[in-house]
């Protein structure tokens, strides 16, 4: 009974504000796989024969060393200077477009070692006509020197055949912003890959010469995710939704935003909605067949979903396994523990899903906070030895409770150091004491307010 309460406890602290925030505050706020990411999307301009090349960035601002500004106002002390150059070579490596942009960056103080401010995003659009280019990306600090270079890029434009079913690049967006404001699209703008439990789809322009013809759409989706037990997943579905126009770039004083720009009736732009949030971490192939009567396209684009603030002690199966001592009975864990690689996978995942309050989406709230919190323990209460500090006495109330609101440290001569948790909304306090006075702490006594 006792072990039920306790499990009871952590699930509702588990569904209140995270100690680590919420999981989408998280994802720019822990780390970053890569400070620096872009994605190429070749778009139709449907007044020429040439073809739009937008280069969307993702920079982290960490990247960039910080200096004190005396002249400055206190809102902009510390500045950063970085610039982007952005160009494509043709097949003789020689340049047929190109832009070179300053990234002035402000801050009212400098940024601590663990401050993960939002990253600098934006787009460069290139013209260039039809014809295969290799993008050269290049992002220097101007006051460190530091430089990140990237020329293997490869890309293809393509003439528009004004009598012919065309379709161009398709382009990984989220889906908030859409049903908000259904001409307004935001580009998830992670490399072309997608931030896992992230909902969403991909959007396309279609030019389509007998706009009387019927228009299908039928896409595919596989892929492995990198879980616990190296889980196969397939999907596939046929609904889109059509607007008329193509896509436009909007100013990105607000970030990578487009919208729709009016233009004659066989140019349409398409929506179609994947079950992104289904996916768990790992790597996937998207394969779309699009049919306007007798023609037809066929694209294939590979992306990883993934979780930049994936908790360590979730990616250790024996470690993950092991710290469910706090909330599985020991019947549990030893059926977890037994049999092959994949039973003890599935043993593990179905424990977590039944404890899962939302089933639609791959993201656990309830197992990424139990997780989270086995890092902070980790973290804070290990012994010098051992990773342990999950199986501490404070490793246990701070996994079940979560941080305490007020916590107190007493150093008395004479007597062992105390520590204090006092959880007011949970009408609790726990009262650790430290015996041989070498940081391990042990529960002394538990009691209700």
């Amino acid at each position: 009974m006792r072990l039920i309460l306790l499990l009871a406890v952590f699930l509702i602290t588990a569904t209140a504000p995270l100690a680590s925030q919420t999981y989408f505050e998280q994802s720019e706020s822990r780390f970053q796989n890569s400070p620096i990411s872009y994605e190429a999307v070749a778009l139709f301009n449907s007044d020429s024969a040439t073809m739009q090349l937008n280069i969307h960035y993702r920079i982290a601002q960490n990247y960039f060393i910080f200096i004190r500004n005396e002249t400055a106002p206190q809102t902009a002390a510390y500045t950063a200077r970085g610039e982007l150059l952005v160009e494509l070579l043709n097949d003789q490596k020689v340049s047929v477009a190109r832009e070179i942009r300053q990234l002035p960056l402000t801050r009212t103080t400098l940024p601590s070692e663990t401050d993960r401010p939002p990253s600098l995003q934006g787009v460069v659009s290139l013209t260039a006509p039809a014809g295969k280019y290799t993008i050269v990306f290049i992002v220097d600090d101007r006051e460190s020197g530091r430089t990140f270079v990237e020329k293997t890029r490869k890309v293809t434009l393509l003439e528009p055949k004004p009598s012919s079913f065309e379709v161009s690049d398709l382009m990984i967006s989220g889906l908030s912003a859409i049903s908000k404001t259904p001409n307004i699209f935001v580009p998830m703008n992670r490399g072309g890959n997608v931030l896992f439990s992230e909902a969403g789809g991909f959007l396309t322009e279609v030019f389509q010469p007998a706009s009387s013809e019927s228009l299908t759409v039928q896409w595919k989706l596989s892929g492995q995710a990198d879980v616990f037990g190296q889980k196969i997943q397939k999907l596939e579905g046929t609904s889109y939704v059509a607007l008329s126009g193509v896509l436009q770039l909007l100013p990105q004083d607000q970030g990578v935003l487009y919208g729709l720009k009016s233009t004659s009736s066989p140019w349409k732009t398409l929506f179609v909605p994947l079950p992104l949030e289904k996916l768990e971490q790992g790597s996937y192939t998207l394969e779309v067949q699009y049919r306007s009567g007798k023609a037809s396209r066929q694209q294939l684009h590979q992306f990883r979903v993934t979780w930049p603030s994936h908790p360590f002690s979730l990616m250790d199966p024996d470690l993950a396994i092991d710290a469910l001592l706090h909330i599985a009975k020991e019947s549990e864990i030893d059926r977890i523990l037994s049999g092959s690689s994949d039973r003890r996978a599935e043993s593990f995942n179905r424990f977590w899903k039944e404890r899962d309050q939302d089933t639609t989406t791959a993201y656990n709230q309830a197992m990424a906070e139990y997780y989270y919190r086995v890092d902070e323990t980790m973290r804070k209460y290990s012994t010098a030895r051992e990773n342990d500090g999950y199986k501490t006495d404070r490793g246990r109330i701070y996994i079940l409770y979560g941080p305490p609101p007020k916590s107190e440290r007493l150093l008395q001569p004479n007597s062992a150091p105390k520590e204090i948790w006092t959880y007011m909304n949970l009408h609790r306090r726990f009262i650790f004491i430290d015996p041989t006075k070498n940081g391990n702490f042990i529960l002394s006594q538990a009691e209700n307010l």
